[in-house]
């Protein structure tokens, strides 16, 4: 009686013991593997009392043997001990010289002998650093301008026309192993004028113990000259529209002085403005606003008059274009009573935004006594401006003409099935998108014909009701997980900053409940409290992260303010609450504008400048540098509006009326007729243009009465004259690089002092190892060794 109990604690006190050798890592408690291992010794040693009478004594005592092995061996299995052990490894460490090549590392500031570029390469030199470095590392040197290029490549063009500090950092983070990264020596003036923030990247160097040593060349005082330093335009407006550019200008040494500011549409003179100096170093934003005239895309120029003894003349113009087009995205608007979602909505389209053709219906609208209502049917094909309707489109045809279908609170008596089956071929033939907009009285559940209710991406509550008081606290709007990453949901740069403008949004009184979604519908915006969502915690273990996930998904169901689902070729959006106007406050129609705006081009595609009804071209910008890719996109649909889908779809690439290259283009899955492809980077700067070439293309192109389809675009070395703009030295930037990664900055006679940046005591680094001791193969081909000889042994004896 007393053997089990010593035998569970002996074998308990060697687990033990061993777990503080090597890591055990069972499933079960170490107590739980002693007991069943006790239990089971002393089966092993019943079996032996019983065999030993029927086998020889040595028979038996090699059957004992081998069985207590093979426990052994299962027992370190199931333990899976692994042995943990701090090991020294000899790192190929490496520091990269990184040499700003850009246009301003080429001047020679006043007073100075030599350029900067000049000035910095002399000061690596004589200052025998990368000489002390390499007998200890590699050492590899990379010149950086718009982007990195290596010891004997060439430059594209307009290489040197702009400074991409964070690009030049990022390479260095690419090509060079972490554990292997020195740091980095850089010369530069620390003109960083390309996008991308510089103290992210400083970051992860600081994070890798790689320390940016800066030689900081250039003069702090500015020469005497005037800039243009950026242009903010328009990409593309619409014809009718107000074009608004601001131009930011620099002034340096002109005191007292007057220049004249124009801006240009090729030759022409637009507006001309006066700019009074009232200080030497002089900072001013001048806006212009023009309607243009005349389609197609138009060449601008912002221009400062010359003034006497500039340094630099080539930064007084920055050249842009910008695509102007009556190409439009049609919008139905269909609401019961006019109330205050649907206000807004109708102004912000009708007022605002002319990419939308829209026309809307109100069903029962505020009347004079006495007034005769005109008849007028909504149609897409009404001059843009004349947007009111009295009647629903009059037949299916002019439903199909249009791209988004709105529908307010609309009693379910004003439209029947024959109707609702209209719109829902429009959504899953034609590819419409189709947005409800919830309201007490009736939407969406009181819709009451079946081809209606299909349409709806939740299942409601019972149509014979209200919603006037959901019996719930005041909300504010949160984006789900699928919600955060979403193109509806974007309204700035960044997933953290996007989120706190959603957040900062004023809390909204009234949402509809819903049961449930439908197979396929995806909730983006929920309702949360004050007190903010709790977390949901599903513990470890893939079936409990599905658990959690399965929980999370049903909390923002029940909470759901705007569900998305694909239906058939199109979409369908439903908003549960009518207060998105409440996105204005204390912000005008910014945030309101791009939801909307956001919601109508994700569900309709983009606007393409080029091309005529069936097919449609273009790409998203206008201007690309060398380095940039450039995205294309064309929508095919037929004469019904029906998309349609080209398998040998190509885009020809012409520069100067001669075949760059030919790349096919593939169709967008569940769109509406789209078609989308991404060229590579342009090394040669100019002006490009594209042309569609495919079966259905041309079918449909030739059905449209044209020839082919073509957009041009321009490839230049910089965007504007950044690189001269501003050319003082930059030491704050400088600063903050070296700060956050560790390192120095030096003038060029000290640059010897960043040696002791990179020299440690030892290349050697430090690392724990891990080796599994129960799962080679080794292991099981002795477990099954041991089993079989025991098996081959028994059967000699004549046991069963």
């Amino acid at each position: 009686m007393l053997r089990p109990p010593i035998l569970f604690l002996a074998l308990w006190g060697i687990l033990a013991s061993l777990g503080k050798i090597v890591r055990l890592s069972p499933d079960w408690p170490v107590w739980a593997v002693a007991a069943v291992a006790a239990l089971v010794v002393e089966l092993i040693l019943f079996l032996y009392r019983y065999e030993s009478q029927a086998v020889t004594p040595k028979r038996s005592r090699w059957l004992i043997a081998l069985r207590l092995c093979s426990l052994a061996v299962l027992v370190w299995i199931l333990i899976e001990p692994t042995w943990i052990r701090e090991v020294e490894r000899a790192r190929n460490r490496e520091v990269v010289v990184v040499i700003d090549d850009s246009a301003s590392m080429h001047l020679k500031d006043d007073g100075a002998s030599a350029t900067r570029l000049e000035i910095g390469e002399k000061a690596l030199a004589d200052s025998g650093i990368l000489k002390t470095l390499g007998e200890s590392m590699k050492v590899r040197t990379v010149h950086a301008a718009r982007s990195v290029r290596g010891e004997g490549e060439g430059e594209a063009e307009g290489w040197s026309d702009a400074t991409d500090l964070v690009a030049a950092m990022n390479t260095v983070l690419e090509q060079v192993p972490p554990d292997d990264l020195a740091g980095v020596v850089m010369v530069s003036d620390g003109r960083h004028n390309r996008p991308g923030r510089v103290e992210d990247v400083a970051r992860r160097f600081g994070i890798l113990d790689a320390p940016v040593g800066i030689i900081a060349t250039g003069s702090a005082e500015p020469p005497r000259d005037a800039s243009v330093l950026e242009v903010k335009a328009p990409e593309a407006i619409h014809l009718g529209d107000r074009m608004r550019v601001t131009a930011s200008l620099k002034f340096d040494g002109y005191k007292g002085g007057q220049a004249k500011v124009r801006l240009m549409r090729g030759e022409k003179l637009i507006e001309e403005r006066p700019v009074p100096i009232p200080q030497e170093h002089h900072r001013e934003e001048v806006r212009f606003t023009t309607v243009p005239e005349e389609g197609g895309v138009g060449g601008y120029r912002i221009e400062i008059a010359g003034l006497d003894g500039e340094r630099f003349a080539e930064n007084n113009a920055w050249e842009f274009e910008t695509s102007i087009t009556d190409a439009r995205t049609n919008v139905l608007i269909v609401e019961s009573t006019p109330r205050w979602e649907f206000r807004y909505l109708r102004n912000l389209f009708y007022g605002r935004d002319k990419s939308v053709h829209m026309q809307y219906v109100l069903l029962h609208p505020d009347t004079i006594a006495g007034q005769e209502e005109e008849l007028i049917p909504a149609s897409a094909t009404r001059p843009f401006g004349e947007a009111q309707a009295t009647r629903l489109p009059a037949t299916q045809e002019e439903w199909r003409k249009f791209d988004v279908i709105i529908l307010g609170d609309i009693d379910p008596r004003a439209m029947d099935e024959a109707t609702w089956k209209i719109i829902a071929e429009c959504v899953k033939e034609r590819a419409a998108m189709l947005v409800m907009i919830a309201g007490p009285r009736y939407m969406p559940h009181g819709i009451s014909e079946e081809s209606g209710r299909d349409l709806v991406p939740v299942e409601t509550y019972d149509r014979n009701r209200n919603f006037y008081s959901a019996g719930e606290e005041p909300f504010r709007f949160a984006l789900t997980a699928e919600g955060r990453n979403h193109p509806i949901t974007q309204q700035t740069t960044g997933e953290t900053a996007n989120d706190a403008v959603w957040a900062g949004f004023p809390e909204i009184p009234w949402r509809q409940p819903i049961r449930s979604l439908k197979d396929g519908a995806e909730v983006l915006i929920t309702a949360a409290g004050q007190e903010g969502q709790a977390a949901i915690s599903g513990g470890e273990g893939l079936n409990a992260a599905l658990d959690a996930l399965a929980k999370r998904r049903e909390k923002e169901a029940a909470a759901a303010l705007l569900v998305t689902r694909q239906t058939g070729k199109g979409k369908v959006a439903l908003l549960l609450t009518d207060r998105t106007w409440r996105l204005r406050e204390g912000a005008g129609d910014l945030y309101h504008h791009r939801f909307w705006g956001n919601l109508v081009r994700w569900g309709a595609g983009p606007v393409l400048r080029a091309g005529g009804s069936r097919v449609r071209l273009g790409t998203d910008q206008l201007t690309y540098t060398a380095d940039d890719r450039i995205k294309l996109t064309a929508r095919l649909r037929d004469s019904g509006m029906n998309p349609v889908t080209d398998a040998d779809l190509k885009a020809e690439l012409f520069r100067d009326g001669e075949m760059v290259s030919s790349t096919a283009i593939n169709a967008v899955e569940g769109s509406n007729g789209l078609h989308e492809v991404e060229l590579p980077a342009l090394p040669h700067s100019g002006r490009y243009e594209v042309r569609l070439r495919g079966t259905q293309a041309d079918r449909l192109v030739s059905e449209d009465g044209g020839t082919a389809v073509s957009a041009g675009f321009r490839v230049v070395g910089s965007r504007g004259p950044v690189e001269l703009a501003e050319t003082t030295l930059n030491l704050p930037l400088l600063s903050t690089v070296a700060d956050l990664s560790g390192g120095r900055v030096v003038k060029p006679e000290n640059a010897g002092d960043l040696t002791g940046l990179f020299l440690k005591e030892t290349n050697a680094k430090k690392e724990i190892r891990e080796t599994s001791l129960w799962d080679s193969w080794l292991v099981l081909a002795l477990f099954a060794f041991l089993l079989t000889t025991e098996w081959v042994i028994r059967r000699g004896g004549g046991l069963p």
